[in-house]
């Protein structure tokens, strides 16, 4: 779970700095944007005759489950130690660093967006896991219902998904102004 939410928020927060710079910018997509551009031509006629316009729509898909997975996996590696989860942070990030700095389209500033994604994700990473290991630690006093320790958990996991959606979206709709824009010019 800590690795899930750390990477939403990592990928929310990279989304949304990379509405200032152009939607390649988002980590998250340049990784898709680039998989297919190293795409043997051969594969992707498959992909095009299996999937149709979908295609794209089933990398990304692709994409993410298999993030979900590392990120849950770290996540549960890291109960000891928050080294497994900081690599993969590290990892995701570096990967998204390449990923826009390889886009000819972007300028060296859009690298602001995975930068920001591989701070986020470490931040929200080490936050998350020092509050789950606080809820998990005994507790020496008897309290009614809910120990405060899991509760203060729990809320900042709510945050987290409420502010990774908030950033999502946020980096979602300079395009749609622009896609709106687009659609009123050509009426």
């Amino acid at each position: 779970m800590l690795g899930v939410l750390a990477l939403a928020a990592a990928l929310a927060a990279g989304h949304l700095v990379a509405a200032f710079f152009g939607v390649n910018a988002s980590p998250y997509l340049a990784v898709g944007n680039g998989a297919i551009d190293l795409t043997p031509v051969e594969l992707k006629n498959f992909a095009i005759r299996t999937f149709g316009t979908y295609d794209k729509l089933v990398l990304l898909l692709s994409m993410a489950v298999v993030m979900i997975i590392m990120a849950a996996l770290a996540g549960i590696a890291s109960r000891r130690t928050p080294v497994p989860g900081t690599a993969a942070i590290i990892l995701f990030g570096l990967v998204g660093l390449l990923a826009v700095f390889q886009r000819p389209d972007l300028s060296s500033a859009a690298l602001l967006a995975p930068a920001t994604s591989l701070l986020v994700g470490t931040v929200v990473f080490r936050w998350l896991r020092r509050l789950a290991r606080a809820a998990s630690a005994p507790s020496t006093e008897p309290t009614a219902g809910r120990d405060p320790s899991r509760r203060s958990f729990l809320v900042a996991g709510a945050g987290v998904i409420a502010g990774a959606g908030v950033a999502g979206t946020g980096g979602q709709l300079p395009r749609a102004r622009s896609d709106q824009q687009w659609l009123d010019s050509t009426r």
